[in-house]
């Protein structure tokens, strides 16, 4: 993995023009996350732009060498005699700060389709241009019948109802993209492409095998064997409604839940080597690794990367997990 030269610059989110680029930072640290709002955090020694710098009004960008790879809102800045810290957010932090903008039903939609209309409606609310890309949706993708109301939840409520339908979303270089990446595999790593060793885990923590979900008039529950068990859960989903919509939400949610598997795990603190066969521009949360550990080989899912750099040197983390399509990832050639 080749790593260029860091440069932070700020922005006016009122005109585009540029302020300045923060000058010599001791310590920057952005990420790109799945379902979460990613940061952007500087630190600096004191200078002009610390008394410019404002929240919301103006955004930082973060560029290796010429490739832009992070921007975003600034939401606050601090300083002292000696040094400042500005801590940005990416743009789907807006989704805490807006009311749904839209009172709409939609029909057997991809949740993600659902979504982009809901984003593009938050984003010309707030003057951004970021077109959401849709990805395609898989085949075991379900459809259903969604409606919101104008002013009555912000967007991140309505957008956290759609992830309990499945949605995937994150923000790369400022662009969402909703929906779930395709099952091909972006890159094989193996055990000696990190610094700390892989573990095996086989964790029930999260596994349930009888379903009751809870839609807007009416509630199913499914249950499918697991060795005799009865691990149960309840899923509410207030944007839900229809019967066989509630049915057939309640199918896919114990098709992810009613599993128990031998997974690796690679630790939080690991980070990935100079020889690692990935670049940083194709780390895109979502994306399918296959990793090679102890003698399994198992597909995960980037759910987060994260990018530390100082003087001393630059460093790239990544946090991986199992993935919830596994029928079709399984299909793609897992051993």
């Amino acid at each position: 993995m080749k790593l260029e030269a860091a440069a932070v610059a700020v922005h006016s989110i009122v005109d585009g023009s540029t302020l300045g680029v923060l000058e010599c930072p001791t310590q920057l640290t952005w990420s790109r996350e799945l379902n979460e709002v990613s940061r952007c955090r500087v630190e600096a020694p004191i200078q002009e732009l610390s008394e410019i710098v404002t929240p919301w009004l103006h955004w930082v960008s973060c560029w290796h060498g010429q490739a832009l790879q992070w921007i975003g809102p600034v939401v606050s800045v601090t300083r002292d005699r000696a040094a400042m810290t500005v801590d940005a957010r990416d743009v789907s932090v807006l989704m805490w700060h807006t009311r749904t903008q839209i009172t709409r039903q939609w029909s057997q939609l991809n949740v993600a389709e659902i979504a982009a209309d809901m984003w593009r409606d938050m984003l010309t609310f707030h003057a951004i241009d970021a077109d959401p890309v849709v990805l395609p949706a898989l085949a075991s993708h379900g459809r259903y019948d969604v409606a919101v109301q104008a002013d009555m939840k912000l967007v991140q409520q309505d957008m956290a109802q759609l992830s309990k339908l499945g949605l995937r979303w994150t923000v790369v270089r400022g662009r969402p993209i909703l929906g779930t990446q395709p099952t091909d595999l972006a890159a094989e790593l193996a055990d000696c492409d990190f610094t700390a060793a892989a573990t095996i885990s086989r964790s029930g923590a999260k596994t349930a095998n009888d379903v009751r979900v809870q839609g807007k008039n009416g509630a199913h529950t499914e249950r499918v064997p697991l060795g005799g068990l009865h691990l149960q859960s309840i899923v509410s989903l207030d944007d839900l409604f229809g019967v066989s919509n509630i049915r057939r939400a309640t199918q896919d949610y114990v098709a992810r839940s009613a599993t128990i598997r031998d997974e690796l795990v690679i630790p939080q603190t690991a980070t990935l080597t100079p020889d690692a066969p990935v670049e940083l521009d194709m780390l895109v949360p979502g994306i399918n690794l296959a990793v090679s550990a102890l003698g399994l080989r198992t597909i995960l899912r980037l759910d987060q990367v994260q990018m530390t750099g100082s003087p001393s040197g630059m460093e790239v983390a990544v946090t991986l997990s199992t993935p919830d399509n596994r029928t079709e990832l399984e299909q793609a050639g897992e051993q």
